[in-house]
């Protein structure tokens, strides 16, 4: 094998040492802690500690430059980093074994430094106060661990009044000091006050240690891993002052210290300035800085990843959990001051009036955390109608005079609103329920005059044929008046006979028998003519004959009837019944609708109007001799009352009452016949008056 030359020997050293003195000067990098529990919601904060672990003091002057978030594995950007002065929690712990026995100086000096600690801590109970606790140790056969002071942040003495104590009590047994370290950490991460516990968890926590050594009775190298572990979990620092004089190893109280973040020094009996001066340091570590940043997410848990970068020693990171109350919030359109509006039509302007729907919305949130979106949309039957961006109603009118062309005809519709938006924090779309709201515009007013010329100009042809007919009656009113006898007869007979044949009527459904009048509600005066043997009324044009646009009328509500020249009204198993003259009829049981008849269904009512009818024809049993019957002479009375009569059979009042359907008397003499002729009212002499001839 090749031996290598004495010089390049020489440069390998000098290059491995300069490595060595590089990575000694670079010593470790900054230790990042997170005081407290994080301020979950959608501006959360944290509270973080970065420690310079080669000097035991805190970071100074750091930005948002130094600090890098993640939220779930995502960038986020921080809103703010400030730096704030808050408080920290410290532990000492006197460790009496070997330095208070008797004419032993170091436990007064222990007791001193402890002073000058406290001295330097603020324990005012200020919400950043300091806290501080105390740990004796002696034998565990005489007493173990004794003085316990447990925590305090207003009340420095409780931990004077034992320094007295301690300076004059001898202690010549070995001590545990590894159990007065562990009571320190109990107290520290699991106090059994629970409100010291969240004052402890939002401070930096720090045992500070005065002792000659480790004793190897009580203390193993694996219990000491124990506490250099327990440690590390907890951000616990162990700070160790070593009270030089003793023959016990030092060497460990150095290694827990530097392995867990802390400080060592070894006081010299003459000389206090290292280990005030480490104490100056540890002050320090009441500097934090706040972290502001954004956690929009929906309800949860989540995990943070905090990066310090860029400082003089390093980079370090640290992780955490902040939660989100977030819930997407409820929107709901607010129902309209009225469910069912009526457009009115001016004869002024010839058109409707402006009317609008008055639309707003309500915002609930269940999380807790208002927030306004940017706008509302609004919607009718699925369309978008218009937007709102004014908080926290978000208003808006929507005008429905336009929404159709005035007719003669009511015009009704069915619209559904519907509002929506997008939740700013979640970016989720919410949808309010709809709501339905009836809107009815009025008919076309149209005065007399046009509404003549228009149906004149509609029905043209049948004032022609009515002229054509005119035209002839006339003609034989004419020839009635110049012609006598059986000739006007013969002449008339034939005309009529095909006057009647020439007669068409106007529609299949026949003459109107009656009419149904809008008396009270939203179309007064409205007018519908019965002349279908069966007419339904309701609600809806699509399912009745005369709708009536009434939100409490059903379809069909109601029909009119006509079976043998009666006229019946029926109620159709409406929903809120329908009244004849102020009593409720029973559903599907006709009832005789007498005329002038008010008729009560929801909030309109109705008056019956019978019109015409045909006429009825009386039967005759024989047919008038032609000419004059009767001689001039006068007549035997009973030869006068053989004589039969030019004007048929006689009928009696009881007759026409039973014919005409009218039981138990007579109603008077029917439309169109005259008085009631009989027998014994004919004149004695001369015969009975000619019906044909003028004059009589």
């Amino acid at each position: 094998m090749k031996k290598l030359r004495p010089i390049k020997v020489a440069f390998y050293l000098v290059m491995l040492l300069l490595l060595v003195l590089e990575v000694g000067a670079q010593g470790q990098g900054p230790v990042l802690r997170v005081l407290g529990e994080p301020l979950s919601g959608p501006a959360a904060e944290i509270l973080v500690s970065v420690l310079d672990p080669n000097v035991g003091r805190s970071l100074p002057d750091l930005t948002s430059d130094n600090f890098a978030l993640q939220l779930s594995g995502d960038t986020i950007p921080l809103t703010s980093v400030t730096s704030e002065t808050g408080g920290i929690a410290v532990v000492l712990v006197l460790d009496r074994g070997g330095i208070a026995r008797k004419n032993d100086a170091r436990m007064g000096q222990a007791v001193d430094l402890s002073g000058a600690l406290l001295d330097r801590l603020v324990v005012d109970g200020s919400p950043n106060a300091d806290m501080v606790a105390l740990v004796g140790i002696r034998g565990r056969d005489a007493g173990g661990l004794t003085p316990l002071v447990p925590f305090t942040d207003r009340d420095p003495n409780m931990i004077r009044n034992e320094f007295d104590a301690l300076r004059t009590e001898v202690v010549p047994e070995v001590t545990p000091l590894y159990d007065g370290i562990d009571r320190a950490i109990e107290w520290l991460t699991q106090n059994p006050n629970a409100q010291v516990q969240a004052q402890l968890n939002s401070r930096r926590a720090v045992i500070v240690v005065f002792s000659d050594g480790i004793d190897r009775q009580f203390s193993s190298e694996a219990y000491e891993t124990v506490i250099i572990n327990k440690c590390l979990q907890s951000g616990i620092l162990l700070y160790a002052v070593r009270m030089g004089g003793g023959a016990t190893d030092d060497d460990n109280l150095q290694a827990m210290a530097t392995q867990t973040h802390g400080r060592y020094t070894a006081h010299e009996p003459n000389n206090s300035e290292a280990t005030l001066s480490l104490f100056d340091d540890l002050t320090t570590l009441r500097s934090a800085y706040r972290l502001r940043f954004p956690v929009i997410k929906p309800q949860g848990d989540y995990r943070v990843r905090v990066q310090v970068q860029g400082t003089v020693i390093g980079d370090a990171f640290t992780e955490t959990t902040v939660g989100s109350k977030l819930r997407t919030p409820r929107l709901s359109l607010n129902t309209p001051p009225e469910t069912s509006i009526t457009v009115p039509f001016s004869q002024t302007i010839g058109g409707f009036l402006e009317r609008g729907v008055a639309l707003s919305v309500a915002i609930e949130f269940p999380d807790a955390e208002t927030r306004n979106p940017d706008t509302i949309s609004y919607y009718a039957n699925g369309a978008l109608i218009g937007t709102s961006s004014s908080a926290p109603d978000y208003p808006f009118e929507w005008q429905v005079s336009s929404l159709v062309t005035p007719t003669r005809e009511i015009q009704s519709r069915d619209i559904t609103f519907l509002a929506r938006t997008t939740d700013p924090y979640l970016d989720i779309e919410m949808a309010s329920q709809p709501v339905n709201v009836r809107v009815t515009w009025e008919a076309e007013e149209v005065t007399v005059v046009e509404e003549t010329k228009e149906t004149v100009k509609q029905n043209w042809w049948i004032i022609l044929v009515f002229g054509f007919l005119l035209l002839g009656l006339l003609i034989l009113l004419i020839l009635l008046i110049k012609t006598r006898g059986e000739i006007a007869r013969k002449v008339v007979a034939p005309a009529a006979g095909a006057i009647s044949k020439m007669t068409q009527r106007l529609s299949a459904a026949g003459p109107a028998y009656g009419k149904l009048v809008v008396v009270h509600g939203s179309s007064v005066g409205q007018e519908y003519r019965l002349a279908s043997p069966q007419v339904k009324v309701g609600r809806d044009a699509q399912n009745c004959d005369f709708p009536l646009f009434d939100q409490f009328i059903s379809n069909p509500h109601f029909s009119i009837r006509q079976e043998q020249n009666q006229v019946f009204i029926v109620d159709e198993g409406s929903t809120n019944g329908t009244f004849l003259n102020g009593l409720q009829l029973r559903p599907s049981q006709p009832v005789p609708l007498q005329p002038d008849a008010i008729i009560k269904v929801g909030n309109t009512q109705l008056q019956f109007k019978r019109l015409g009818g045909e006429t009825r024809r009386v039967s005759i049993e024989g047919q008038a001799p032609p000419g004059n019957a009767y001689s001039a002479g006068p007549v035997p009375p009973t030869q006068a009352a053989a004589v039969p009569s030019p004007y048929g059979p006689t009928v009696s009042a009881d007759d026409i009452s039973q014919a005409e359907g009218f039981p138990g008397g007579s109603p008077g003499t029917p439309p169109g016949y005259g008085p009631t002729v009989l027998a014994d009212d004919l004149p004695a002499s001369g015969g009975p008056p000619n019906p044909w001839k003028p004059g009589q």
